[in-house]
């Protein structure tokens, strides 16, 4: 086989291993959080521990192609293979794990655990770029070429990967499917390197002689090493900062972030294979690298202030393509430093695997440092400004100060320039078309957690989704009749878990009823308090005995509390559509739910109207019915009674006042006579199961494995 042939088929195969990494990556990270929890504490965890394995992974791919006589591509393969075997178990083992884990699973503990599922497939992952790229470097004899062709490959399938999986995979074949699939793929890419490359290209350069082991090098191994770490601290805080954008742009749907994360890769896959044409010139790297970092962080930067204007003026979604434009500028630098520190010889291979873990570790930080404490501790305006700022600084120090005069000013324009944008930043991506200007929120909270926005007339938002009115007050026709229902259907209420705080309005309401002496609330952003604290129609609610809260994730609440029972679990959580809502409609949850309900207990849900989640819950509880978007449920019989709600209502306070007047409390019951299926456009009805089963018996259960509305 010709030695073109040959590496046309090697870069196609390593395309197919990043498609395979970028799937498991989503469908892990995924399966890892619904059993440790979805708070930001999980997130860096997870990310921590994947990072680290590929860290790990590429040190040991480093050592293993120092040795000359070493099969590089036939240990690719075995690697491949390796991946994809664990594919095919992954899900039930972090299943069987997390079940025995879980309960115990705190901090560290669950960073720990987390690695040690995730470290044997990442090692692997993490092995096969200095494998191939000191493979690469004996036949070319050239160390930037090879890192950024095969870098542009496998960064290429990585991206594939991204926008195949959140696009398609894991809408149509669940994360059991996906991974089968990933698997197939990681089997697919073996077999070819296997069978089809098992012998060396002709006229492989294996045995050319080598080059002097110092040629080349302009930048000390050491300083290169400084410089990637600190290069991947800044890509990956940028990539929380675009991640925010984009949450909050879309109102948290789920497949954003893949959409975000592939843009991300394919510009730095564009990146490089640009970066060859900047290498032809071998002098003044140095000042090189210095440039390009400038120029993306500038780019980096202007995401968020563009694709705010992008949402009033057209389509946020066109921000994509500004990610794609930023991550081609980044994805020049690592070739580019590479070339400039590394030497073409036999430790190739193993110098690249300490820059790229460098690397890694920079990114792991950026992860903690951006994600965990600057985004608690400054807006993200802020931290944009910030980030700016020290690249800037960065950038000078690497050019010994001698970067051109126009260069050295860009920053400035662009933070003038991006300071009149950021004036009304998340008003232009939540109203979009509708946004004027002059338009402002009555409040705006900002934490790690993200972004809580209150309009002027008092609705609450939670990362550009609606969470609710603020308000108590009891009316005929109000939505707030829902929370008061549970006293129609249960003459017995003393105990009651709260999941998802956010406005506190039901949280207050349930805490004040007649009959209940604790609530405990489990909410995982607690910049809801800062909110709570502002409101006096909620603003008690934190002072009240009666009253616990928990900022923590609500399923792991539960698995870390298996003796806990309630007379009622209430949930008025988010639309069925957002991400990691189906964590709480799925049938697992539910019957998690029924397994901490007292033997009367009743479960209440919103359902936001799909019919799936109302299906999900028939499929878990016997007694079910529907209280407008909401499904009321049990495993003994529900009857609504008159005479028992209204007297509850007729003694009902909230800090000492009636929560609604005594002449409108026969409006409010005529709630009763509206038996009928609630429908879109026609809410104000409740109906028995028989209605229910009829209209949606044949939808489909939601599930953990397929993961509900999420992915359509």
């Amino acid at each position: 086989m010709s030695r073109r042939l040959h590496a046309i088929i090697l870069h196609g195969v390593f395309i197919l291993s990043g498609i395979s990494a970028l799937i498991y990556q989503l469908v892990w990270q995924r399966a890892l959080l619904t059993i440790y929890g979805s708070n930001v504490e999980s997130v860096a965890m997870v990310v921590a521990a994947f990072l680290a394995g590929l860290g790990i992974g590429s040190i040991a791919g480093g050592w293993i192609s120092k040795s000359t006589r070493a099969p590089l591509v036939l240990l690719f393969g075995l690697a491949e293979l390796g991946v994809g075997a664990y594919g095919l178990i992954s899900l039930k083992l972090f299943d069987a794990v997390g079940a025995l884990t879980s309960v115990q699973a705190h901090g560290l503990t669950t960073g720990a655990l987390v690695f040690l599922l995730v470290f044997l497939p990442t090692l692997l992952m993490g092995a096969t770029l200095p494998l191939l790229v000191a493979h690469q470097v004996r036949d070319t004899a050239h160390v930037g070429q090879s890192v950024s062709r095969l870098y542009f490959v496998n960064t290429l399938g990585a991206a594939l990967g991204a926008f195949i999986a959140a696009h398609w995979l894991l809408g149509s074949f669940g994360m059991s499917g996906t991974t089968r699939i990933a698997a197939c793929l990681n089997a697919a890419a073996a077999l070819i390197v296997l069978v089809v490359l098992r012998k060396p290209a002709a006229g492989s350069a294996d045995n050319a002689k080598e080059p002097a082991a110092n040629a080349g090098c302009e930048i000390p191994f050491r300083t290169a090493l400084l410089w990637s770490a600190f290069s991947g601290f800044l890509a990956l805080s940028w990539e929380i900062i675009w991640s925010r954008v984009f949450n909050f742009a879309s109102a948290s749907k789920a497949p954003v972030f893949g959409y975000m994360l592939g843009s991300y890769l394919l510009g730095l896959a564009l990146g490089s294979l640009l970066s060859p044409r900047t290498l032809k010139q071998t002098r003044d790297l140095r000042l090189k690298f210095g440039r390009w970092v400038l120029l993306s962080s500038v780019g980096a930067f202007m995401i968020a202030p563009l694709t705010a204007i992008l949402a009033t003026q057209a389509y946020w979604e066109y921000g994509f393509y500004l990610v794609i434009a930023a991550g081609t500028l980044l994805g020049v630098t690592f070739p580019l430093l590479c070339q400039a520190a590394i030497p073409p010889s036999k430790d190739t291979g193993s110098r690249l695997s300490w820059l790229y873990l460098a690397n890694i570790i920079g990114s792991g930080t950026g992860s903690l440092l951006t994600g965990f404490l600057f985004m608690e501790w400054m807006s993200m305006q802020t931290l944009s400004v910030a980030l700016l700022l020290v690249s800037w600084l960065w950038a000078e120090s690497i050019g010994r100060f001698q970067l051109p005069l126009r260069q050295r000013l860009q920053p400035l324009c662009v933070i003038a320039v991006a300071l009149g944008t950021f004036q009304g930043f998340y008003e232009r991506l939540q109203y979009k078309h509708d946004f004027k200007y002059g338009m402002h929120f009555a409040q705006t909270i900002e934490s790690r957690h993200g972004v809580i926005t209150v309009d002027t007339s008092g609705a609450v938002y939670g990362n550009g989704a609606y969470d609710g009115m603020i308000g108590t007050k009891l009316e005929p026709k109000s939505w707030l009749v829902r929370p008061y229902f549970l006293s129609a259907v249960r003459d017995r209420i003393e105990n009651v878990l709260v999941i998802g705080v956010a406005s506190g309005s039901w949280t207050q309401i349930l805490v004040n009823h007649p009959q209940v002496k604790k609530v405990t609330a489990i909410e995982l952003s607690h910049g809801y308090l800062d909110l709570i604290r502002a409101r006096p129609e909620v603003s008690s609610l934190l002072t009240n005995p009666k009253f616990e809260l928990v900022i923590d994730d609500g399923r792991r609440w539960l698995r870390q509390h298996p003796d806990a029972r309630f007379d009622a679990i209430v949930m008025n959580t988010t639309h069925h559509w957002r991400e990691f809502a189906s964590a709480l409609l799925s049938r697992e949850f539910l019957t998690e739910v029924k397994a901490h309900l007292t033997p009367d207990g009743i479960a209440f849900w919103n359902c936001t109207e799909s019919p799936r989640a109302a299906r999900t819950g028939m499929e878990v509880f016997p007694h079910t019915l529907m209280v407008m978007n909401h499904c009321l449920a049990s495993i003994t019989p529900l009857e609504p009674n008159r005479e028992r709600w209204q007297k509850i209502l007729a003694s009902y306070q909230i800090d000492g006042q009636p929560v609604i007047a005594a002449d409108q409390i026969e409006g409010v019951l005529d709630f009763l006579k509206g038996e009928a299926l609630p429908v879109p456009g026609d809410m104000w009805h409740w109906c028995r199961r028989p209605a229910m089963e009829a209209a949606w018996g044949g939808a489909e259960v939601i599930t953990d494995d397929n993961l509900g509305h999420e992915y359509p």
